[in-house]
């Protein structure tokens, strides 16, 4: 089951918008300040127990002078057989639905409605049924890879330390405990571990194919250290912001999605790749495409080099006039002029990005004076 599309009203700088959504990545593009964040923030907020109120609601809109708080609408299709069979425990009006439309009015679970077709389903256990549905989780804070990290801090709850737990799942260690043993086992899970993470870490990160991470125990305290073909062993702090920013968001999604269900998460990223050099953030847009095999991912970026060109069909150009943020699903028309003409990107550009480039003008009619020519080495040659 994915999100088909949002319908999303009266909320903070959206009046009325309809967003279709990809169902494997989509990406919204646009100004600083045009309303991208407050559109992941609409779609997080149907999520029950998250704010809901009418602080949130647009303050140019009806619902805010009669004090309501903003609408929200999700259409879910896709609905495999197993979602069915989950769906069928609730009512037998799901048993042919193609799609199903939920909203949200408020912060109660009373204040949800379901509706297959233009039909109200009852729906007697809301927290339960709201729980077969696709998790929306929002990325915006990644907590960084630190330098070091105890076992009591891995063995903790505390999200501080979330993203090292992490680094050792992907490195195959559940039980950080193993790597702590003064034992051959505890050296051989070690250096297992630091291999494939290295493994994995050079498969999407193609600006350095020698990189590599090293786990190295001493005493109750795990150093992590990162080397290149340039450099001798360093810590992860003392790395660019753009690589750290990078490692931390691939350690945390996979280890998030390793073990998911097909269509478990719907991941919400706010300007994913910020740091990175342009390189980098092809390289994270490669990283999107492996993510979005199992989950759906919306994004929102002010970068170019964050679109696969492949897929026009998934951007949202969003903007935002006097009447709200709006969202535009053709960015791509007339070679995505209106892309261009909203994010101020020129032609002149990209000069900078090729070490070669060719500018050819073809004129838009015959220029007179080449046709006087032609008629006179045509009488040249009657002669």
């Amino acid at each position: 089951m994915v999100i088909s599309r949002a319908f999303i009203r009266a909320y903070k700088s959206i009046f009325e918008m309809v967003l279709p959504i990809d169902p494997k990545i989509t990406i919204m593009i646009g100004a600083n300040e045009s309303g991208k964040t407050n559109i992941l923030k609409s779609i997080l907020s149907f999520s029950p127990g998250a704010p809901f109120d009418n602080t949130l609601t647009c303050q140019y809109s009806d619902h805010y002078y009669q004090g309501k708080c903003p609408e929200v609408t999700l259409e879910f299709s896709e609905i495999s057989k197993e979602n069915r069979q989950n769906l069928l425990k609730f009512s037998d009006a799901f048993k042919e639905a193609n799609s199903i439309l939920i909203t949200k009015r408020g912060p109660h679970l009373d204040d949800y409605e379901v509706y297959v077709g233009d039909k109200e389903v009852p729906i007697s256990d809301m927290a339960r049924f709201l729980s077969v549905l696709p998790k929306i989780l929002f990325f915006d804070d990644i907590p960084l890879l630190k330098n070091r990290a105890s076992l009591e801090e891995l063995t903790s709850n505390s999200d501080e330390f979330k993203t090292e737990r992490n680094l050792l799942r992907i490195g195959g260690i559940v039980n950080p405990e193993i790597i702590f043993e003064d034992s051959t086992r505890g050296r051989r899970a070690s250096e297992e571990a630091s291999r494939l993470i290295t493994q994995q870490i050079r498969r999407v990160w193609s600006q350095e194919p020698t990189i590599e991470v090293k786990l190295n125990v001493n005493g109750k305290v795990l150093y992590i250290d990162i080397s290149d073909g340039t450099t001798v062993f360093d810590t992860p702090e003392s790395r660019s912001l753009g690589f750290r920013w990078y490692l931390s968001f691939y350690i945390n999604f996979i280890a998030q999605t390793v073990e998911a269900r097909a269509n478990e998460y719907v991941f919400l990223i706010d300007e994913p790749g910020i740091h990175l050099h342009p390189a980098g953030q092809k390289d994270l847009t490669r990283v999107m495409e492996d993510l979005a095999i199992k989950n759906q991912i919306i994004y929102t970026t002010h970068s170019p080099f964050m679109i696969n060109r492949e897929y026009p069909q998934r951007v949202r150009l969003v903007t935002k006039d006097k009447d709200g943020t709006r969202v535009d699903a053709e960015a791509y028309r007339e070679n995505w002029r209106p892309l261009r003409s909203s994010i101020g990107l020129m032609i002149g550009d990209l000069f900078f990005f090729s070490d070669s480039g060719l500018a050819i003008e073809i004129p838009s009619r015959k220029i007179p004076f080449m046709k006087k020519m032609h008629r006179t080495r045509q009488n040249g040659n009657n002669t």
